[in-house]
């Protein structure tokens, strides 16, 4: 292997981990305010990438940046709707949790039949946020990659911003932290639940809008960036930002690496492989506390 060639490689795994990152942080996000595990993300990402086909390729054509704004605003607003039309009743009844992880394992195959009758099986592709390389010498780095990146970094920065500096990413970190406490001191739960959903959609549109030009966009496409976002909150630690990251850029690095020398075939293979022999070392994870 030429020094130039691990180092292609390794920056391709750097910009793919982004997006991995913040898929996952979207999975960790809800389960931390809520206590459940949102099937839905995949079925997000699937719904996201269609809107961006549909308003920047498909059928409207509209400035990448106009397609981009009004994807992530409909994901905010579908996530919110999701959770105050099917999650919210449930919380009325005993054991909730385990009813809503049945109702978002369903919801997910429905909007992926849904999302199969609307556009068929015929994959769709959407253009790259930027066209053309940089190259430096004998590295070469596409310019969506450095997007993505750039991009990715920004979004875990702003989510950090919103966790530590603003009201409602206080009130957020304190339910997850003491839901008991959160509802003494009068936090709006019901608000904060919405918000959970709301912010996790987007998170999953921002993915689907970074990952979709690279791949293939098809009615169940969501469920293999769901899986190894699953295998990434795993492996950080479930709650931790700092440990989704981390997994994140460790799990899609190996994973470029393997798929460039072994196959595509042995990439999701490796990925569960590497979390079993995690788990068996360290069941909770790099920086779990469950």
């Amino acid at each position: 292997m030429t020094v130039s060639m691990a180092g292609n490689l390794l920056i391709a795994g750097v910009a793919v981990g982004a997006v991995y990152a913040i898929m996952g942080l979207g999975l960790s996000y809800v389960y931390g305010i809520t206590k459940i595990f949102n099937y839905t993300q995949g079925a997000f990402f699937t719904w996201a990438a269609y809107i961006a086909w549909v308003l920047s390729s498909g059928f409207f054509h509209l400035n990448y940046a106009a397609a981009v704004i009004i994807t992530v605003a409909t994901m905010f607003l579908i996530g919110v709707g999701y959770e105050k039309a099917v999650i919210r009743p449930l919380r009325r009844f005993p054991e909730w949790q385990m009813t809503a992880l049945i109702v978002t394992l369903a919801s997910a195959m429905a909007l992926d039949n849904l999302a199969l009758a609307v556009f068929g099986y015929a994959p769709k592709r959407i253009p790259h946020l930027i066209k053309g390389n940089f190259v430096w010498g004998d590295f070469l780095i596409t310019r969506h990659e450095v997007v993505t990146l750039v991009a990715a970094l920004a979004i875990m920065f702003l989510l950090i911003l919103f966790l530590k500096k603003v009201r409602e990413g206080m009130a957020m970190q304190g339910m997850a932290q003491e839901p008991v406490g959160a509802r003494i001191v009068g936090i709006p739960i019901d608000k904060m639940y919405s918000y959970s959903f709301g912010i996790a959609t987007v998170l999953a549109g921002i993915s689907a809008i970074l990952l979709a030009p690279k791949i293939l966009i098809y009615p169940t496409v969501g469920w293999v960036v769901f899986i190894k976002a699953f295998v990434v909150m795993v492996f950080g630690g479930v709650g931790s930002i700092k440990g989704t990251v981390i997994a994140a850029f460790i799990l899609a690095t190996v994973e470029v690496f393997v798929t460039y020398y072994i196959g595509g075939i042995w990439g999701m293979p490796i990925f569960i492989a590497v979390l079993a022999i995690m788990l068996i070392i360290r069941p909770r994870g790099l920086f779990g506390t469950w």
